[in-house]
């Protein structure tokens, strides 16, 4: 029981800057569509191109809220829920639901818009994956999701192209015992705000 009061404290933590930030602004939605390929090895070895890709691939289809703002938009604070479904070594679908910061304040944004993201929460798998499994030999349906995202589009467009690594795992024994399950997920995608 410990490990669900600390998921709801740090939920609470997250959700914080809603009744604390600034008020809403134009373009406070988003939807997100990006696919990619699992990788065999951790995040560390799938952002540096030290990880051979595996036959698990996915689709993902994400609605985004901002729902705080600071330092003149730089800063700002998004609530996401991802629908995925996932095929050939994994057939199964995923639910996320990550809370997010953004900085979106760059030198180059006149030449081209830039953000970077990260995402935390929830994951929840209808089975479980089997290229979890054949990863680690065992894996949860529940396991902690997050997300580091590259947005760049261009000056004044609501649209924007995305990568995301895609990440699944037990939060270092938080939900599952290290290395019990996860996985890591190269993707491309696009994002439209309105």
């Amino acid at each position: 029981m410990p490990k669900y009061r600390i998921i709801a404290v740090l939920i609470l933590v997250a959700l914080m800057p809603a009744f604390i930030g600034n008020s809403l602004a134009e373009q406070d939605f988003a939807v997100t569509v990006y696919g990619g390929r699992m990788t065999d090895g951790d995040f560390g070895e799938a952002l540096t191109g030290q990880a051979d890709f595996i036959d698990a691939y996915v689709l993902v289809g994400a609605l985004s809220w901002t729902f705080a703002r600071y330092y003149e938009n730089a800063l700002s604070f998004e609530l996401e829920g991802q629908v995925g479904k996932w095929f050939e070594d994994s057939d199964h679908w995923e639910f996320n639901i990550p809370v997010a910061i953004r900085w979106s304040k760059f030198p180059w944004n006149r030449h081209v818009a830039t953000s970077l993201a990260y995402g935390l929460g929830p994951s929840f798998a209808s089975e479980k994956p089997q290229a979890e499994i054949d990863e680690h030999d065992t894996t949860k349906k529940f396991l902690v999701y997050w997300y580091a995202e590259l947005a760049l589009g261009p000056p004044q467009s609501n649209w924007a192209g995305v990568l995301r690594i895609h990440h699944r795992s037990g939060a270092f024994g938080l939900v599952a015992d290290r290395g019990e399950g996860g996985s890591n997920t190269l993707c491309l995608g696009l994002k439209y705000r309105f």
